[in-house]
């Protein structure tokens, strides 16, 4: 959300026109229940805070309307939820003046954050965020192999923790936690077989940057051998760990990283997946 938010004027320009949207989704007598018992600050504050754990997709898949996440209990019907969207994507290209190409995006990334918003309603009993200065590896390991998804993890010599197949997790990749920037950056890396040239690599590399020019795609070497790197970095400081945020995240990212790997056509690279190693 980033590059749509130095295109449209800031955090400022955005806060102001979830406050229009807000309003005008509790003015709308059939949808106005969508916002019951929720007030429009932790609305705004929640779609600031929790902007850099919506990692981007590719654009088809904004084609469609957004996913609602919030539990059974409190859904909306599915017509409610579209004029919802609907409302937001009016107030984006009327009143933010968005252009009609970037719409579908933006109101993907708003609605995620305003859906983890309804889903911390029902949060009495369970936080389900880990505050900033809570936030360790140890807790976000325990988050992980938690009996209910039971993802399979391993700490590395150099402290980050991969996060292997297993749960929804598609396909590895490592998490590194950064207690001092307050951030947690997600990194996959496609190694190369014993003996390829490096432009095969390159061949690659290429490849996903213009499948996903929104990531870029360094090449390393470590003593692994040599490798393609994708990278994503979520910033925890101004309201901690959304789990079901950063849940969704890794999956999207284990997702992404797989469809990267998927573009060695010449199986240059080792694919864990293709490869079952």
């Amino acid at each position: 959300m980033e590059d749509l938010l130095k295109k449209y004027g800031g955090i400022a320009n955005l806060k102001k026109h979830l406050n229009f949207f807000y309003k005008k989704v509790c003015e709308e007598k059939n949808v106005k229940h969508y916002f019951f018992g929720i007030n429009v600050e932790n609305v705004i504050n929640d779609v600031v805070n929790y902007r850099t754990f919506v990692l981007r997709k590719p654009d088809h898949l904004y084609r469609d309307y957004p996913i609602q996440s919030a539990p059974a209990t409190i859904k909306v019907k599915i017509p409610v939820f579209e004029d919802v969207v609907k409302i937001l994507q009016i107030q984006m290209q009327t009143g933010m003046i968005v252009n009609w190409r970037d719409v579908p995006r933006f109101s993907h990334h708003v609605m995620e954050a305003v859906e983890e918003t309804r889903c911390k309603s029902m949060d009495s009993d369970m936080p389900m965020t880990v505050k900033p200065d809570l936030v360790t590896m140890q807790v976000l390991d325990e988050i992980l192999t938690d009996r209910k998804r039971q993802v399979r993890t391993e700490m590395q010599e150099n402290g980050d923790l991969k996060i292997d197949r297993s749960w929804q997790i598609v396909y590895p990749f490592f998490l590194r936690l950064s207690p001092e920037n307050k951030s947690i950056t997600l990194i996959g890396k496609g190694y190369a077989r014993e003996g390829v040239p490096k432009e095969e690599v390159v061949k690659v590399a290429d490849a996903a940057k213009k499948k996903f020019p929104f990531f870029e795609f360094p090449i390393k070497e470590d003593a692994s051998g040599r490798y393609i790197e994708m990278s994503h970095t979520a910033d925890y400081s101004p309201d901690g760990v959304p789990i079901r945020l950063f849940l969704t995240m890794l999956l999207n990212f284990g997702w992404r990283f797989d469809e990267v790997m998927a573009l060695d056509k010449d199986q240059q690279m080792i694919n864990v997946v293709r490869d079952k190693v």
